[in-house]
Formats: C-alpha cells, sequence, structure tokens
C-alpha cells in the first residue's frame, strides 16, 4: 500500500511538471503571428497517413541517405505505439496484478496483441542498440554536424541523445523482464501460461529468470514495473525542453503542413502591411514556431544542401535550431507580450528581443540558400525553410537596404529594362530574327503563348535553345505566338532575392498584359517562368494553363503530330532542374523525350527529387561566388562520374551554371552541356537533311 502512495505521489507530480511544461510550450505557440492552416482537413489527413505515420521518408530511397537508419526510426516509432498498450498495463499493474486494458484480455486481443508486442520489444531494442552504435562508435557526420557552418552543433554536447536512447533501451527491457518474470512466477497459473504461449521473447527471459527461483523472478517483475514507471514519468518531462520534443509535435508539424503550390510564396500586403519583413522572433507565425519545435536535428537538411556541401555559411538544422534556441531563451517575454496585447490597452507592444537578422542569423547565412528545397524535401516532420529564408530577406532588402552589392545593378537592370541583364528590352525579340515567329499582336486569337523569359530572350547561349524549340513548335505546326517586345519579366528573381514590392510591380504588369490578350494557354521552357506564371500569378488575378515544354512535346510525339527519330545516340546525363522538380515533380516527361530521341540516358547518384541544385536559384544567379565555394562545380563533378558525352537540362539557368562548370574543368570539347529541346531539334533537323 505504501508503495502504490508512493508510486501515486511520483506520477501526479511527474505529470504535473509535464503539463505545465506542456502548456508554456503552447502558451508559446499561441504568441507567434497567425497562420491560416486549418482548411482542406482531408488532404491534411491524408498527409499525415502518409508521412507520419507511413514514415515514408524514412523508409524511401534517397541516395546516400542511411536506409537502416530510417528503418531504425520505423521501429521505435512504431514500437511506442505498440507499447502504449503494455505501458498502460504496466502502470495498472502497480495497482492490481490483475489490471488489463479493455479488450486485451487474453480471451479477446490479448494473445495477438503480446506476440505483436514481444517482437516490438526486440525491434525497438535492437534498434536502440544501433542507435547508440551510431551515436558513440560511428559518429555519422550526419547526426553530429557539417564543418564549417554547424561547428556550434560539433562542438555541444549530445549526452541528451544518449539518455533517451538509453531509456527507450530500459523500458523495452523492463517490459520483457516484468513479463518474463511474471511467468517464471507463477508456473501453475494456466490463466498466465495461455498468456506465455504467446509471448516467445518474454519466455526465454522467464528461462533465465527461473534459475533464480520464484522469489527472485517475482521480485524482477515488481522492480521491473517500478523501472518502467519511473523512466517513462522522467522521459516525458526531459520532452518539452529538447530536441525529443519532437515526439510531440512532429505528426501535428506534418499535419499543418503547407498545401499551397511547394513553389508559391506568401503574398505581402504592401498597402496595409507595417513590417515588410521578419527581423524579430515574434515575427514568425505559429507554424514556423512548431517548425522550430519539430526538428529531430537529425541533419538530413543539411546533408542534403549545397550551400552546406560547398562550405557557405549555411546549413539548415543549426539556422532552424538557432531560431528555436533564441526563441527559448525570449519565451517568457513572447507569451507576456500576448497577455499584454490581449488586455485590450490598446498600446503599442515592442518586439521581442532584439534584431535577429545579422546577430543571431548573419546575413550571409540568408545569401548562401539557393531556395531549391532539398532540405524540405528531405525533413521528416515537413519543417519549411526557404520562406523563413526569403521572409528575413525581405527585411533585409525592403527594410534595410542592406544586400550584397551586385544586386543593386540586378534590381536596377529588372526595374528599368525589365530583365536582369540590363540589356536594351528593345532586344528581347531580336532572337526570332528571320523565324517568322508570330506575335500576339498579329495572332491574339493564338492557341498558345510562348513565354520565353529573359534567359531566352537576352542570354546568347540560351537563346539558342529559344530558337531551338521555336523550330520544334512550328514543325509540328502549333498554333502559337509570342508576346516579341511586349514580354514583360515576371520577377522571379526579385522575389526570391526579398524584394517583393519590385517583384510585385513587375507581375502585376505582366498579368494586366497577359490578360489583355486573354490568354489562356501558355508554353514555357524555364522552370523559373514556370512556376511563377503557374503557382504565384494568381495570387495577383493570373489563372492560366501552364505547360512546360517537355510536356507538350511529349504529346505531339506521343500523337504523332511531330516526328522525332531516334537518332541521338549519345551517352546522356539528365540533371533535374529543382523549380521544374522538387518545386513541380516534372520529372518523367523531359527523360521519356530524351528517350524518344535515341539519348542513352543515366543517372547521376543524386537524381529526381534528390537531385543537387546546380547553385543558381533563389537570385544566387546573380550573386558572386567564391571560387572555393561554387555549387555549380560540385554538381558538374557529379554529373562526369557518368562519363557522359551530354548533359542535358531544361533550364536556362542550369545551362549556364553547367556549361560554366564544364568550361572550368576544360572539358567542352568532351562533354556538351544541351537543352532537351535543342536535341529535339537537332535530331528533327538531321532526319529533314537526309530526306
Amino acid at each position: 500500500m505504501i508503495s502504490q502512495i508512493l508510486f501515486t505521489l511520483c506520477t501526479l507530480a511527474a505529470l504535473g511538471v509535464f503539463f505545465y511544461q506542456l502548456w508554456r510550450r503552447f502558451l508559446l505557440l499561441r504568441s507567434a503571428a497567425p497562420a491560416p492552416r486549418f482548411d482542406r482537413i482531408p488532404d491534411r489527413i491524408r498527409a499525415m497517413l502518409v508521412w507520419a505515420f507511413g514514415q515514408r521518408k524514412f523508409l524511401r530511397s534517397n541516395p546516400g541517405a542511411e536506409r537502416s537508419a530510417g528503418w531504425m526510426h520505423f521501429f521505435i516509432f512504431w514500437g511506442f505505439f505498440v507499447l502504449g498498450i503494455q505501458i498502460i498495463t504496466m502502470f495498472g499493474r502497480i495497482y492490481s496484478d490483475s489490471f488489463v486494458v479493455p479488450g486485451f484480455s487474453i480471451d479477446l486481443l490479448g494473445g495477438p496483441y503480446m506476440l505483436l508486442r514481444d517482437f516490438f520489444e526486440v525491434a525497438v531494442l535492437l534498434a536502440a542498440a544501433f542507435a547508440l552504435v551510431r551515436w558513440g562508435i560511428m559518429h555519422a557526420p550526419r547526426l553530429y554536424g557539417f564543418l564549417p557552418p554547424e561547428k556550434r552543433q560539433r562542438e555541444k554536447s549530445h549526452l541528451e541523445a544518449y539518455i533517451i536512447l538509453i531509456f527507450i533501451a530500459l523500458i523495452m527491457i523492463a517490459g520483457l523482464v516484468y513479463d518474463g518474470g511474471r511467468i517464471a512466477a507463477n508456473p501453475h497459473n494456466p490463466q498466465i501460461a495461455r498468456e506465455a504461449w504467446w509471448q516467445p521473447f518474454s519466455n526465454l527471459v522467464a528461462r533465465g529468470l527461473s534459475a533464480g527461483g520464484v522469489g527472485f523472478a517475482s521480485t524482477a517483475a515488481l522492480a521491473a514495473l517500478w523501472v518502467n514507471g519511473l523512466i517513462i514519468l522522467v522521459f516525458l518531462n526531459l520532452l518539452p525542453p529538447s530536441k525529443h520534443f519532437h515526439i510531440i509535435t512532429a505528426i501535428p508539424n506534418v499535419f499543418f503542413l503547407k498545401l499551397e503550390p511547394k513553389g508559391q510564396l506568401a503574398k505581402q500586403d504592401l498597402e496595409n502591411a507595417s513590417r515588410f519583413g521578419t527581423s524579430h522572433i515574434d515575427h514568425f507565425t505559429w507554424k514556423q514556431v512548431l517548425d522550430m519545435f519539430s526538428c529531430t536535428e537529425c541533419g538530413r537538411c543539411s546533408s542534403n544542401c549545397p550551400a552546406t556541401a560547398s562550405k557557405k555559411p549555411l546549413a539548415p538544422r543549426q539556422l532552424l535550431l538557432d531560431l528555436r534556441d533564441y526563441l527559448y531563451e525570449h519565451q517568457d517575454e513572447m507569451i507576456e507580450k500576448r497577455l499584454h496585447a490581449g488586455n485590450g490597452d490598446g498600446g503599442e507592444t515592442p518586439e521581442v528581443g532584439e534584431n535577429i537578422v545579422g546577430s543571431v542569423i548573419h546575413d550571409d547565412t540568408l545569401w548562401s540558400c539557393t531556395t531549391c528545397r532539398a532540405c524540405e524535401e528531405a525533413c521528416p516532420p515537413m519543417i519549411e525553410y526557404v520562406d523563413k529564408i526569403v521572409d528575413m530577406r525581405r527585411h533585409l532588402v525592403q527594410e534595410e537596404a542592406r544586400f550584397p552589392k551586385e544586386m543593386t545593378r540586378t534590381f536596377k537592370n529588372m526595374e528599368t529594362q525589365s530583365n536582369p541583364w540590363g540589356i536594351d528590352a528593345e532586344q528581347r525579340f531580336a532572337w526570332a530574327e528571320g523565324m517568322n515567329v508570330p506575335t500576339l499582336a498579329d495572332k491574339p486569337d493564338a492557341e498558345f503563348l510562348y513565354y520565353v523569359g529573359c534567359a531566352g530572350s537576352f542570354d546568347d547561349r540560351n537563346k539558342k535553345t529559344t530558337q531551338a524549340f521555336a523550330r520544334v513548335l512550328q514543325k509540328a505546326g502549333v498554333d502559337f505566338a509570342c508576346l516579341a517586345r511586349e514580354e514583360l519579366c515576371n520577377g522571379e528573381t526579385a522575389r526570391r532575392l526579398g524584394n517583393e514590392y519590385l517583384y510585385q510591380s513587375m507581375a502585376q504588369m505582366l498579368v494586366e498584359t497577359l490578360n489583355n490578350y486573354k490568354v489562356r494557354r501558355i508554353i514555357v521552357n524555364c522552370p523559373h517562368c514556370f512556376n511563377t506564371i503557374k503557382n504565384e500569378f494568381p495570387q495577383f488575378g493570373g489563372s492560366y494553363e501552364v505547360i512546360h515544354a517537355a510536356d507538350l512535346v511529349y504529346q505531339l510525339i506521343a500523337s504523332g503530330r511531330l516526328k522525332v527519330p531516334a537518332d541521338f545516340r549519345k551517352r546522356t546525363v539528365y540533371h533535374d532542374s529543382c523549380y521544374y522538380g522538387r518545386y513541380n515533380d516534372v520529372y518523367d516527361e523531359p527523360r521519356m523525350v530524351l528517350d524518344r530521341a535515341g539519348a542513352e540516358v543515366q543517372e547521376m547518384q543524386r537524381h529526381r527529387r534528390f537531385g543537387m541544385c546546380c547553385g543558381a536559384g533563389g537570385g544566387r544567379m546573380w550573386l558572386e561566388e567564391d571560387p572555393d565555394k561554387r555549387v555549380n562545380l560540385l554538381r558538374t563533378e557529379q554529373a562526369l562520374q557518368t562519363d557522359p558525352e551530354v548533359i542535358a537540362v531544361s533550364c536556362p539557368f542550369c545551362m549556364t551554371m553547367l556549361g560554366d562548370g564544364i568550361k572550368a574543368k576544360q572539358l567542352e570539347e568532351k562533354v556538351q552541356t544541351l537543352d532537351v529541346m535543342e536535341i529535339v531539334d537537332s535530331v528533327a533537323r538531321s532526319r529533314d537533311a537526309e530526306s
């Protein structure tokens, strides 16, 4: 009786502390800025089932992702769900040796459950042992941090990880010892004998405990009950202040994931907003705070980040942890600010803490991001990084006017000439000279508008791609027209660099032009233009059917309208553009077109959704790069490992970056960089020449 009273007091005290900590975290969450994440509930439930309960990101094939570690997490995750009944049972057995969770007696679900539970206790124990080996012996870089950006992660104590893993192992051992001791201490009890039949591993433990006699087995079972209960209570109280808070928050974080198009950034209300970017910790939304709660510190984000790989100061994990640490340091101020605002006194409340941009998160860290979303694609709890980075860039550009000097020229060029190069806007249609390409002014009822974009109009190398695609359209008899000199830049670069004001002015002008012509269907051969027009222009009243070049060309080939002989017999490696791939799930069509053209397509180790960025996204096309930190050289080396004759791309920025990589390697005579449309055009023209 005394032991039961003592255990009850321990339980009440531990649960009191746990729920107090949980309540403070909840108040902190409520203190953050609002975010609309309660829509499309069926889609959110579906995502939660696939990504959280299905553990899909842990189990799918990901080059270099250590699938063994994924299976380890899978068994630990599901082990705790399965063993929840066992934990409740063992708590109940403190008070009554015959306690059974309703429905789980041996006459109902108890037998099959005991078999499943026995298996998971051993599986989780082995998984925890494997995790301890990874931490203590293998020292996996992904766990300890990548240098130089994760120096803080590398140097901090990781004692918490060892404690939690030991606790998990002890909980499993306690369960096996309790059931084994119970079997050994009651050899003549028919009810327990029936239970023993379903518990093969507990039976093995029982045999070992039997050697000490019935009294020893009974004492071991009682000790296991107490060890299990006390560890669970301590374990609960370690969760809120540690990285293992994700055990509670990760599933809700997946539920509240971003359901808007992945390539759509939030639209700022420039007319009514009181601020134009994120600069203080209380500016983040509650979903962004939930992201901070949910980081497991697994390092999958940083291990896939091109900035981290090229030794830049950005590592997504470290960025989020720096924000989380600062958030926790100012938790009381955040909560107090909300309570003060809720009093309705109408007074202005000061922002919490200092300006985090520059002090907590350095400017160079933010400018290192290519917005490729490799971090988000790899993150199991679906943490969103790109939006946070762009929001802080918006503060730097629009409120501080603090940005790399070369961006001044880029912004000015976009404002004055509607292209980042600053080339005379009158030259936008010069690529079409002598090609008889119709304009929308002359042919307003054309079925398709071919939106060329700035790179295809002004960059000498990418003009060749534009001309090739136009010839392909003409050969297939596609009814299309161009805006010619009326075409305007869509402003994508400005938005990713944080200049939302410039982006919105450019987007609105282009949408007005498109709507004046009553454009309905748009073809593009630039993934950045594709993403912006398809996913972001609806924010400004521009809703169109946007088709990327490879999709249209494959349809034309499949329907017989375009004859493409399979004559391109070259070893070809295809590089996935981030803004086609991870942003818009365009993977198959370019490869299918290459296959139809006869290319001998091979893959880099990192391809499709795990492909590495070329280094030009997020406006980095226009920023200076240290020679020893160039992402494009890393990606070029990955392509060259396949011994290709051709590196095929579907993006003008990728064309520039990989082309420069080939030049830097002095391999221009051996390896070509070609757009998929150039390959289609070349084989189609060669067959025409033969005939």
